[in-house]
């Protein structure tokens, strides 16, 4: 059910204005007052997100937990000292990069202008302190944050190698995010745990277009299968199509979700165009290895040895096959390039 506001209606218009946060100090006029504020607090309907920053506690509550995270990240940036930008993961949620798991339990900026290093912490966030070079520090979603590459190689400092690529690849998706995430490595080339952040740019593909292609990716690397390619077109003469993973020397490919991506839309239309797919796919002698969010995630190695004995097979014969890069493809059929990529699927 939608959460219902007990706020009254001045005090609803200012949160609008704020997109979901007062601030306490901007609230004065005719019958506004901090005490107004702190009286609204202890019944309940406002909650502090901030020092001095509120927000519906109807709102926040009915809110996914990255939502309100975004909404904490904002208010400790609004009450926060100038020169502080959202860094880590309230960087990467402000930039709309796809977020892993459940958010940390406080938001992170970055004080790049302080001559002391370290950290400090309160209820509301944490910051920290760093020498991070002013090409790196702009705004996402209104707010001062570090660089989408920045904050994805920051976070892959620390992060297992999936969640990393799953950064970098949503970051090199981007015009020029490739050599943002290269230019944002070298800068951070002597903090601590770089090395495992370079494996993620390293192998970073601007080809990919969703977190779960990242995931399966992250799967057949790691097993140390043959390089594919990300979301090429095949087809005898023309683009016919496309497949998430495509190895052509051995006519194998590998797909996320298959059908389930589509039966939302229109579950009958989906499966009839999945059948005249599987058709093509048959006829052209390709071989083809579908997977889901949990096999990629929990299972890897299982993933990667599916694939792996399809490699390990005779290619089947089925004439001559061409391939496209997926915007040549797309180009070709008179589609539009450079389509936004879907969030990552919720996994709590």
């Amino acid at each position: 059910m939608p959460s219902v506001s007990r706020l009254p209606a001045d005090v609803r218009a200012e949160l609008a204005t704020g997109r979901g946060l007062l601030r306490a100090a901007d609230f004065e006029g005719p019958g506004r007052s901090r005490s107004r504020l702190h009286r609204l607090e202890r019944k309940g309907d406002l909650v502090v997100v901030a020092k001095g920053v509120y927000a519906d506690a109807a709102a926040l509550a009915a809110a996914d937990p990255w939502s309100a995270f975004r909404l904490r990240t904002r208010a400790f940036l609004l009450a926060g000292a100038p020169n502080t930008y959202a860094a880590g993961w309230s960087s990467a949620v402000l930039h709309g990069l796809p977020t892993t798991g459940r958010p940390p339990q406080v938001p992170t900026v970055i004080r790049p202008g302080s001559r002391v290093s370290g950290s400090n912490r309160t209820c509301h966030g944490r910051t920290r302190f760093a020498a991070v070079p002013d090409r790196w520090l702009g705004q996402a979603d209104g707010c001062p944050a570090v660089g989408a590459a920045f904050a994805a190689v920051d976070l892959a400092r620390h992060a297992g190698a999936m969640t990393g690529l799953v950064l970098a690849d949503a970051v090199a998706f981007r015009p020029g995010g490739r050599e943002q995430l290269g230019a944002a490595l070298a800068d951070i080339g002597a903090w601590t745990g770089s090395g495992r952040a370079a494996w993620s740019v390293r192998h970073c593909d601007p080809d990919v277009e969703s977190p779960l292609e990242s995931v399966g990716r992250c799967a057949f690397l790691r097993a140390g299968l043959p390089l594919s390619l990300s979301n090429v077109w095949v087809g005898e003469f023309v683009p016919e199509v496309r497949l998430d993973h495509y190895w052509p020397q051995h006519r194998v490919g590998a797909e996320g979700d298959g059908v389930g991506k589509y039966l939302l839309a229109d579950p009958a239309a989906a499966i009839r165009k999945e059948k005249e797919r599987e058709w093509l796919l048959q006829r052209m002698g390709i071989r083809l290895v579908r997977y889901t969010w949990p096999v990629a995630t929990r299972s890897p190695d299982l993933l990667a040895a599916q694939v792996q004995a399809r490699l390990a097979e005779p290619a089947r014969s089925g004439g001559r096959i061409r391939t496209w890069a997926r915007d040549d493809g797309l180009a070709q059929l008179g589609l539009p390039a450079g389509r936004p990529r879907p969030d990552l699927p919720r996994t709590g």
